[in-house]
């Protein structure tokens, strides 16, 4: 069954913003697959600071076909009665509906039947509308549209939208929509600035492999565990332990794309300042893990960036 690529292309997104997004995107289209009778069998999200991307696997081609019955007036009923019925279900005359024998009187009954509609074209109706609503705790409008009714909102600068849908074994089609002048298409962007050339990408799996050619790791996890893994081993080769900071782990890793772990230093004299002041410090205004002599175990004069280059 064919795959959905979708990914919202845009100015950075706060850290603290990125993992619920990426949840809520997930959960907003896959509710919205099976509202519409579309039963998926796998969804997964991702955030970068410049990204939100989901794939939904197996969705089924097209809706299944729908078939109801509605209750209609009695048998005898008057005649604006029967009509509006008529009307209501689309049948030409009351020879089409059934009879529905009831204690309380024979029912017209009409079975309504309602052709599935293609998964694609589904998808171009309810994705405009989920990146519309979408539940930013902050959002902002931009550019020469915003002054109109019914701009968008989102967090940051939308630049692009890529959706493309179809069969492993095949040429994916583009999902075919608009928001807010942006059309949806099959192109991105890597990494701003040691790969900021566009993209042409067609499934998640070409999509993932291609970015990461452009100096974007797109898994979060991803990130967290090459973050992790260097500042350990950097710390390490330098006779340091790395203070690990699970929180502070969270928020860099959504700063970046493409992490590079550095080591810096500070005067040596300010070691004379408590322990918790120097991490507090480093920590919530440089954004940088502290470390401690192999040794001694007390606070070195060191600490451990992440640059985006």
């Amino acid at each position: 069954m064919p795959d959905l690529l979708l990914e919202l292309f845009s100015e950075e997104i706060p850290a603290r913003m990125q993992a619920k997004a990426a949840d809520d995107l997930r959960r907003m289209v896959t509710d919205k697959l099976v509202a519409e009778g579309l039963v998926y069998e796998g969804a997964k999200a991702f955030a970068t600071p410049r990204r939100l991307a989901l794939t939904v696997h197996g969705i089924p081609a097209r809706q299944p076909d729908l078939k109801t019955e509605r209750r209609g007036p009695k048998m005898g009923a008057p005649d604006a009665a029967v009509q509006g019925f008529l009307k209501a279900t689309g049948l030409k005359s009351l020879d089409e509906a059934k009879i529905q024998r009831d204690p309380k009187g024979d029912f017209y009954i009409a079975l309504i039947e309602k052709p599935g509609r293609d998964a694609i074209d589904v998808l171009a109706e309810i994705l405009p509308v989920i990146i519309r609503t979408f539940p930013w705790p902050k959002s902002m409008r931009w550019g020469a549209r915003s002054g109109k009714p019914g701009s968008l909102n989102w967090v940051r600068p939308l630049h692009a939208i890529t959706a493309t849908f179809g069969l492993e074994t095949e040429e994916p089609d583009v999902v075919k929509f608009a928001v807010d002048g942006i059309e949806a298409g099959q192109t991105t962007y890597g990494h701003r600035f040691l790969a900021p050339a566009a993209i042409n990408v067609r499934r998640f799996e070409d999509y993932e492999a291609k970015l990461l050619d452009a100096k974007v790791v797109l898994d979060p996890e991803r990130r967290k565990d090459a973050i992790l893994t260097d500042a350990k081993q950097l710390a390490f080769a330098q006779g340091f332990d790395l203070v690990e900071d699970q929180n502070l782990l969270d928020e860099v890793a959504g700063l970046v794309e493409w992490p590079v772990v550095l080591m810096g230093s500070f005067e040596e004299e300010f070691l004379a300042t408590p322990a918790e002041v120097i991490r507090a410090t480093i920590r919530n205004n440089q954004k940088c893990f502290v470390v401690s002599d192999a040794k001694t175990g007390k606070l070195a004069n060191k600490f451990i960036l992440v640059a985006n280059i």
